[in-house]
This record gives C-alpha cells, sequence and structure tokens, in this order.
C-alpha cells in the first residue's frame, strides 16, 4: 500500500476506474447488439416456417385442426416471449450511484467531521469558497429527503452550492452526495437526526457502500452509542473504515519577523493518536466486536488541506492512508465484481433465454413423438382393421356365389345376378372402409374423430362375366335309300335311246350297258343320318368367385391403405418434416446464445480475475 498517495493521484485513479465501467458498459452492450440481430433472424425464420406448416394444412385430414393448434401454440410461444423480451430490463446499465462508481458511504454523530470531510475529497478544502470552486466541471452535487432540521441544510442545498454545509450545530439534514469520475461520496445526516425518508435511503446507499467510513470526534471515541452503531454496520459485511476526525491540534506560536503571535494546525503526536486507536479498538473487543476486521485511522483533512503538495505530511495526517486504502479497494475483487454489472446481468439475461429456448424445444419435442407414436399405432391399427373388412366381404360375396350356384345353367341370369350384386358388393365395401377408418382413428386418434369429414371413395371395381362351357355332338337321326339302282336303269334306258339313234341295234345294247353303269356310279348308297345338338359340359362360377373374392380382398386393402395414407401417413410425414425444420431452426438460435454466454464468461473472467 502507497501511503504516501496523494489526492490527485487517488483521483486519477478513479478517472481510470471510471474507464473500465465504461468500458464493462460498452462489451455487455456490444453482445446484445449481436442478440438482438440473432432473435430478430431467429423470429422472422420460425414465423416464415409455421405460416408455410399451415399453410400446407389440409382441411379433409382429421390431424389439420390439432396441428393447427400445435402451430398456434408455437406462434404464441414466440409472440408472448418476443413482448417479454422487448420489455425486459436486461440491466444493461448501472444503477446511478450505486453502481456505476466506488460507492463510498459516510456515517456518523453530528458534528463528527464527516462534511469536512466529504469536501475535501470533492475539492481539496474542507469548506471551499466560489473562487475554489471554479476549476472543476465534471463535479456533481446532489440533494435528497430533508429532515428539516432545525439550523440544518436547506432543501437541495448541496446541490445548489456545490459543497457540503459544515459548522452549523446540525448541518447535514439530508441525504447528500457528490460523484466524481468513478467515485460516488454520500454524506449522511448526523445519526438519530434521520427521519423515515431518509432512513431508508440511507440504509440503502449502506447496502450498496463499497466501504463504510464511521467517523468519531478524536476528543471522545469509542462512545458505548457509536459502538452499537458499528455492531449494526458489521452485520452488513462490508469493508469499514473508523475515522477519529479532527487528530490535529492549534499551536501558537510567535511570529519574529511580523513580531506579532501565530497560530499553526499540527497534527496531534503520533503517540496520542496510536493511544486513541489502541483504546477504540479495546472497546470494540469488549463489545464483542472483532476489531481486526476494521481498519482505524486517525485523520486531519484540515491538515492535508493546509499541506496540499507535501507527501509527508499527506501521510502524517491520515489521508494518505485513506487515499491508499480507496484506491485498493478500487481494484479489489468486489469493486472488479461490480464493474462487471453489466455483463453479469446479460449473462444471466441468456441463461434465462436458454431456459425459455427450451419451451420451443419442449413443444416440438412433444409434438414430434406424438406423431412418430402416431405412426406406429397407424402400423399396428391398420392390418387388423383391414383384416376384419376383409372377412366380411369375404363372407358376403362366398354367401352370394353359393346362391348364384342353384342358376348355373342360365349364363344370362347369373350375369344379371352378378351386375346387381356388384352394385350390392361395392356399398357393402364402402361400409366397410368406412367402418374400418373409423376404427383406427378411434383407437388412433380418438381426439380427431369428430373432424373426419371426408367420403371414402366408394370402389371402381370391374368384375369379369360369368359364361358356360359348351361343346356340339353328332347323334343318328334316322336312314336314308339308295339311290344307285334307280340311277342305273335311268343311265342304261336313256343310253340304249341314244345308241339307237347313233348305232342301230348294236349301238343300242352298248349305249345302254355304259348308261347304266354311269348311272349307278352317281347314285347314293343307303345310309345313317344324323343331327348336331349342343350341351353344357362346365362353367367359370368357381373361377369367378375366386376372380372377385381376390379382386374385393385386394381393393378393401388398398382403399383403405390409400385414404390412410392421404389423410394420415403424408400429413403425418410432412409434418414431422416441418417440425424438424422448426427444431433445427431452435437449436441454431440456441448455439448463438450459447456462444454469446460463452463470450460473455470470457470477458466476465478478465474482470474479475
Amino acid at each position: 500500500m502507497n501511503n504516501k498517495m496523494l489526492r490527485e493521484d487517488l483521483l486519477a485513479s478513479f478517472n481510470n476506474l471510471q474507464q473500465q465501467f465504461d468500458s464493462s458498459l460498452d462489451e455487455a452492450k456490444a453482445l446484445d447488439t449481436r442478440f438482438a440481430a440473432h432473435y430478430q433472424q431467429f423470429n422472422s425464420n420460425l414465423s416464415g416456417l409455421l405460416a408455410n406448416a399451415r399453410a400446407r394444412l389440409p382441411d379433409a385430414s382429421p390431424l389439420s385442426q390439432s396441428l393447427k393448434g400445435f402451430i398456434s401454440g408455437l406462434e404464441k410461444l414466440d409472440s408472448d416471449w418476443k413482448a417479454s423480451l422487448e420489455n425486459q430490463n436486461k440491466g444493461l446499465s448501472f444503477r446511478k450511484n450505486f453502481e456505476d462508481s466506488l460507492l463510498v458511504y459516510v456515517y456518523g454523530k453530528v458534528k463528527s467531521g464527516k462534511s469536512s470531510l466529504g469536501n475535501y475529497m470533492a475539492w481539496g478544502y474542507t469548506d471551499p469558497t466560489c473562487e475554489q470552486q471554479q476549476d472543476d466541471i465534471t463535479l456533481k452535487y446532489e440533494s435528497h429527503d430533508n429532515t428539516d432540521a432545525e439550523n440544518g441544510d436547506a432543501h437541495n442545498e448541496a446541490a445548489q452550492q456545490g459543497k457540503f454545509r459544515v459548522g452549523a450545530t446540525e448541518a447535514t439534514s439530508s441525504i447528500q452526495s457528490f460523484r466524481l469520475p468513478g467515485l460516488t461520496w454520500v454524506d449522511s445526516p448526523g445519526l438519530h437526526s434521520v427521519r423515515s425518508q431518509n432512513g431508508e435511503l440511507a440504509r440503502e446507499h449502506a447496502d450498496h457502500a463499497d466501504l463504510i467510513l464511521y467517523t468519531m470526534k478524536s476528543d471522545a471515541p469509542g462512545r458505548a452509542s457509536d459502538l452499537n452503531e458499528i455492531r449494526q454496520l458489521f452485520g452488513k459485511e462490508k469493508n469499514i473504515m473508523l475515522l477519529l476526525t479532527g487528530s490535529d491540534k492549534k499551536e501558537h506560536d510567535w511570529d519574529d519577523v511580523k513580531d506579532e503571535p501565530i497560530e499553526r494546525c499540527v497534527m496531534k503526536p503520533l503517540q496520542d493518536r496510536v493511544l486513541q486507536q489502541n483504546f477504540v479498538k479495546g472497546e470494540l473487543q469488549s463489545s464483542d466486536i472483532d476489531a481486526s476486521r476494521v481498519d482505524i485511522l486517525s485523520i486531519s483533512a484540515r491538515y492535508a488541506e493546509l499541506h496540499a503538495d507535501d507527501k509527508a505530511a499527506i501521510h502524517d495526517s491520515g489521508m494518505g492512508q485513506l487515499f491508499a486504502r480507496l484506491h485498493d479497494i478500487s481494484q479489489a475483487q468486489g469493486v472488479r465484481m461490480k464493474r462487471a454489472v453489466p455483463m453479469t446481468n446479460f449473462k444471466n439475461f441468456l441463461t434465462h433465454c436458454l431456459t425459455g429456448v427450451k419451451a420451443y424445444h419442449q413443444l416440438t419435442g412433444e409434438l414430434n413423438g406424438n406423431l412418430t407414436k402416431l405412426e406406429t399405432d397407424l402400423d399396428k391399427r391398420v392390418v387388423p382393421a383391414v383384416r376384419v373388412a376383409q372377412s366380411a366381404m369375404r363372407s358376403a360375396i362366398q354367401a352370394r356365389f353359393d346362391e348364384l350356384a342353384a342358376s348355373r345353367d342360365d349364363e344370362y341370369q347369373i350375369n344379371a345376378a352378378l351386375k346387381m350384386a356388384k352394385t350390392q358388393w361395392d356399398r357393402q365395401m364402402a361400409t366397410l372402409m368406412d367402418s374400418a377408418l373409423d376404427t383406427i382413428l378411434t383407437h388412433v386418434m380418438a381426439d380427431f374423430k369428430a373432424n373426419v369429414t371426408s367420403t371414402w371413395t366408394s370402389s371402381s371395381l370391374s368384375l369379369p362375366a360369368f359364361s358356360v362351357e359348351k361343346m356340339t355332338e353328332q347323334i343318328p337321326d334316322g336312314y336314308s335309300k339308295s339311290t344307285r339302282g334307280r340311277n342305273g336303269g335311268m343311265g342304261a334306258l336313256l343310253g340304249g335311246l341314244a345308241g339307237t339313234i347313233l348305232g342301230g341295234p348294236l349301238g343300242t345294247a352298248i349305249g345302254a350297258g355304259l348308261g347304266g353303269g354311269l348311272g349307278s356310279m352317281v347314285g347314293d348308297r343307303a345310309q345313317q343320318t344324323t343331327r348336331t345338338i349342343e350341351f353344357v359340359v362346365g362353367d367359370n362360377l368357381n373361377a369367378l368367385r375366386t376372380e372377385v373374392l381376390g379382386l374385393y380382398h385386394d381393393g378393401i386393402e388398398k382403399q383403405i391403405t390409400h385414404n390412410v395414407e392421404t389423410l394420415i401417413s403424408a400429413l403425418v410425414a410432412d409434418m414431422k418434416v416441418s417440425c424438424a425444420s422448426v427444431n433445427d431452426e431452435i437449436k441454431s438460435f440456441e448455439r448463438a446464445l450459447s456462444k454469446l454466454k460463452e463470450s460473455a464468461e470470457k470477458h466476465l473472467s478478465r474482470e474479475v480475475n
């Protein structure tokens, strides 16, 4: 500790401290700017994804209403979170008079030298004149509630006069303060003159103080009333210094040059000061106060004022030690943590945001889990429902074909009956599919059943025609006579006639012989006659039964699966993709927040260590 530190050195160190406060604030605000950009991008991307997901929801799907509810939930969450962020105080500032500088709080009885000490710290003078106050334009005085004590300071007097009032019996009747770069100095009313308005403010300043200075006149230190106040201050776990003020005395002498008496301000003998300090320590110990935790210092602001440029004199006045103590505290961990207040607050804000992001993850996670479960349940429910419908359809077709078997020889009648049966089967198939889909929805999506507005599409199956297999066969139908004799006689007659004409008797004989032979050749023999008949040897009724059963069996499975796919499965898959996209956006924002938090923690590590 440099106990010979001058006031100017201390003020220079406070200027540097102020720069550190400003730098910490700028760094926190820079991170906040990055956060705002990340959140704006996240909000924009998320809004787009949700709007796109909403637009892709078909009105016919029983899932649509609940999925719209999920999207609305995410939109409301995002809207509420955005409003919360806009209204939330991120703590990106210092609390004026408490957090933006080293706060020194001066406490003590009336007439214990508090105001004189404060003026010296501010101006270098215990009671500065107007001329002495002209140089410093950075110095700002403030006055708070006034207790209106008799002979006390007037309302807002310190702010108007630019100094603390000294010399009156009840000099300070209000909380007063001044501010220099890096330093806030608070002067309180004398103990027991603090009314309720000031009492709360006095306690608040004491609670936020980096150093509490308790002043006691060196003429009467360590009184019981002082010890009681000091005991209460120790409960605040603050840095405390006990100042034995007025540790100087007047020394009279004779000025040989001017031949007149003179009066000088000198420090009390060191031995006397040490005795006073030891006395106070003893009183503290007698009152069960740990004296090792408190510095006791004998000071004289008046003596320091008169020897402003003399480091040895400043040290002897006790002010050098006070300056050094203030400087040490300004560099201590507590003040470094104080400088880090905006960054600490912003880091805590980011932690809160990361917790908030979990709400997004929870919603998307629950939806994704429900969609996955829905897919699994569909797989379990579709097959049994299809089988039940197929079995009922099979029974109906079998029964009808059994009835048709009685008329299987009448092709026309069976085809007409099949045509009529197809209409009934199609209607029954639609009913069975409707029932199957209703069963699926009842078990898998009870919440969606009321929203099923789709009309299941009827089957458009084409049945083959019934046909009867026929054969033809020749059967005997009687006998026909031979025409050979008749034709031979007629040939002989005609031949003989022709021979007579051509060659006389010989010609007649030859002609008759040839004619008879030719006639016989072209004549028919006697034979049995036949006719063609047609008869049924079989039909395709059984094959038709098998084919029809197959058509409706496959049709039911295909149609139910198609409807489930159209109304549920495709939408589930689509929403899972949308959900994944939303979740990816949330994770991207979460990573950005984590990086910002890491940056804040690095800043804090440099600040505190």
